[in-house]
């Protein structure tokens, strides 16, 4: 179903929110006269962005946002440099037909203020928060939320889930490490969208290298060489964390090889596990192709054979090759959701991840032996 946004009001000073508010919401009882229209809210959201630009990106989302999940919107827009502004705010509603003349309808409050008012702007939104829902914050600005300093700190006082995309972080290593000793410090439930767009290779991997499938690939893992495009090292990092934190892995160290490359070692209850990790200079924030490599054993020392699997993103299926030419090749699908529908998805699920916090925790010791003067 489509949804229909009610003109934003023009700019109003934030002590007159909720009278704006009052205005729209009988102006239209008016104009839908003989339609029951129900003001509804499963939650608080937050999002956090700066500047006009991103701004309006953002706001282009809000509706399948809130077809997805009703809620009261806030927006805060933090002014860049060259935009200082006093601080305003404007108003409308979203509403969407469900059964008959019946319309459900969400409350959109965008905030705009710059650096030197954070405080001013905090204690507005708090007075508009709905108390007896909970509060999440949609961290949209492309930089990890806790290196933003002050702003951050405040935004998650009031929150009770963040929500952050790492994908596209300028300084990727750097963001890795601060979010997670954040995260594992803190008592927030957090949630990273790339740990979303993740799920198909965790499902591919489970599915072609089980003990059913293949036995004793798994715990004889000796080397995972990755390729993924320009942006998309977060994904990657999740990905090995998971992976490692599966299989009890601990890091044993780590290093840059100039800007695009990087490598691990692991050590598992086997041996050592080698993994390499380059970036495609062209391309889009994807995970491209993945080749693991596993050594078996039959039992005695001088018996030995080794394995490989190559995983393949092609259009909108990943592959999986195994080494073994017998094998046929295994297919899943991969969906293309966008980042409102991720978020949308993440709201109805309130408690912490545990699998994301075990990877988030094998990426902080990935990034403690890493010399960070790579870029990717």
């Amino acid at each position: 179903m489509s949804v229909r946004t009610y003109p934003e009001s023009k700019s109003i000073d934030p002590a007159a929110i909720e009278r704006e508010l009052a205005r729209i919401w009988s102006s239209m009882n008016d104009l839908q006269e003989g339609q029951a229209i129900t003001r509804a809210a499963m939650s608080n959201v937050i999002i956090f962005c700066r500047g006009e630009t991103h701004a309006e990106q953002v706001t282009e989302r809000i509706p399948l946002l809130i077809e997805h999940h009703p809620a009261r919107l806030l927006m805060l827009v933090m002014s860049e440099p060259g935009e200082a502004r006093d601080m305003h705010a404007s108003v409308s509603a979203h509403c969407r037909q469900i059964k008959g003349d019946k319309q459900l309808c969400a409350e959109h409050i965008e905030l705009q203020f710059n650096e030197h008012n954070v405080e001013r702007a905090a204690a507005v939104l708090r007075t508009l928060l709905i108390a007896d829902l909970p509060t999440a914050l949609w961290w949209v600005s492309p930089e990890p939320p806790v290196l933003s300093g002050h702003v951050f700190n405040v935004l998650a006082g009031m929150s009770h889930q963040i929500i952050y995309d790492s994908v596209g972080w300028p300084d990727p290593i750097a963001g890795i490490q601060a979010m997670a000793k954040w995260a594992l410090g803190g008592n927030k439930v957090l949630f990273n969208l790339a740990w979303r767009r993740l799920k198909p290779w965790r499902r591919i991997l489970s599915q072609t290298l089980a003990p059913s499938s293949v036995p004793g690939a798994l715990e004889n893992l000796v080397r995972i060489n990755v390729r993924h495009g320009p942006h998309a090292l977060p994904m990657v990092w999740l990905l090995i964390g998971w992976l490692g934190s599966r299989l009890g892995w601990s890091v044993d160290n780590g290093r840059t090889r100039g800007g695009n490359h990087l490598e691990w070692s692991f050590r598992s209850h086997r041996g050592l596990v080698q993994v390499d990790v380059r970036r495609s200079e062209q391309g889009i924030p994807n995970i491209e192709d993945i080749d693991i490599f596993w050594n078996t054993h039959d039992g005695s020392e001088a018996a030995e054979s080794s394995g490989h699997a190559g995983y393949r993103q092609e259009g909108h299926h990943l592959r999986c090759y195994p080494g073994d030419s017998a094998k046929l090749p295994t297919s899943i699908p991969v969906g293309n959701p966008r980042p409102e529908q991720m978020v949308a998805a993440q709201l109805a699920h309130r408690a912490g991840d545990t699998l994301f916090e075990d990877a988030l925790s094998i990426s902080q010791n990935m990034g403690r032996v890493i010399d960070a003067n790579g870029k990717f």
